[in-house]
């Protein structure tokens, strides 16, 4: 009698954990569903897709890229170019300890390889934020000042300077990280010690090879920072590798190069920037 119990017992507790397992499966595919439902609306009423593709005289949501190729239309032709900013040139004023030390400027390169990066290099300069977010510009902004940064002759020096910003950024989500993995793709350029994008260096006579760079990989990518890199005036054990992990995005007009020398050669404290923005045309 015992035996037939236990049986019992044990014939019950199996049908109710398949009951269980039962309940969950419809519990977890109810689930599904309502989340694909959710995912459907959401994509055909969000801002990254717009209606015009037309399939079997329907016209359905099409995704569009907003981001990834930064593209903007020439106006009056309707065209789209693809990495296309909204300035050629931007520039900076330096001051060391209160003293004019002199300009800075920085061609860029347009269409870019790298736009986000660049576009938010140029409305960080140009304060376009600014109104919004106090942050949002370099006014004010000091690079780096250590043995890495001074040129003096002491073999410490690390051919760039670099500028923080302020951790915000005009591109975008002000305290996100920038992200374009698609232009990256297309930009990279393999170098000993890693890799780097944008545009590629190439030695030439008479070229100082003076680099606007912004980090795109590793600590603190997509950020407010930039950094100037002085990659033709450099040791060849330097060269390209000090550009691991940036992003080219422009070059110092050789006319700026003794205020860069200045910047690097002082020790009087850190170079402070008192004025930015974009070059008029």
């Amino acid at each position: 009698m015992i035996e037939v119990d236990s049986k019992r017992k044990i014939k019950t507790m199996i049908l109710r954990k398949r009951q269980n397992s039962f309940n969950l499966a419809k519990l977890l595919a109810s689930l599904t569903v309502r989340l694909l439902a959710i995912s459907a609306f959401s994509r055909a009423f969000s801002p990254n897709y717009h209606n015009g593709a037309v399939v079997g005289g329907t016209a359905r949501p099409v995704m569009r890229k907003l981001s990834s190729t930064a593209q903007q239309e020439t106006q009056g032709q309707g065209e789209t170019v693809p990495g296309q900013l909204t300035a050629d040139s931007i520039y900076f004023d330096i001051e060391v300890a209160n003293q004019p030390v002199g300009r800075l400027i920085f061609h860029l390169t347009n269409p870019s390889p790298l736009p986000l990066h660049a576009e938010n290099v140029i409305q960080l300069a140009k304060g376009s934020r600014r109104g919004i977010d106090p942050k949002a510009h370099y006014v004010g902004c000091e690079f780096d000042y250590n043995p890495a940064s001074v040129e003096d002759g002491m073999g410490r020096y690390r051919w760039g300077h670099q500028l923080r910003g302020r951790g915000r950024n005009a591109v975008g989500l002000a305290d996100r990280p920038i992200s374009d993995p698609d232009s990256q793709l297309r930009c990279t350029h393999p170098c000993f010690g890693g890799q780097y994008y944008g545009d590629k260096y190439t030695e030439k006579e008479g070229d100082p090879g003076v680099f606007l760079t912004v980090p795109v990989a590793g600590p603190g990518y997509g950020s407010s920072k930039f950094s100037i890199v002085r990659v033709g005036e450099s040791p060849k054990e330097w060269k390209e590798r000090l550009l691991v992990n940036s992003g080219v995005i422009g070059k110092l007009d050789p006319s700026c190069l003794e205020t860069l020398h200045a910047m690097a050669r002082q020790r009087m404290g850190p170079p402070t920037v008192v004025a930015a923005g974009a070059m008029e045309e």
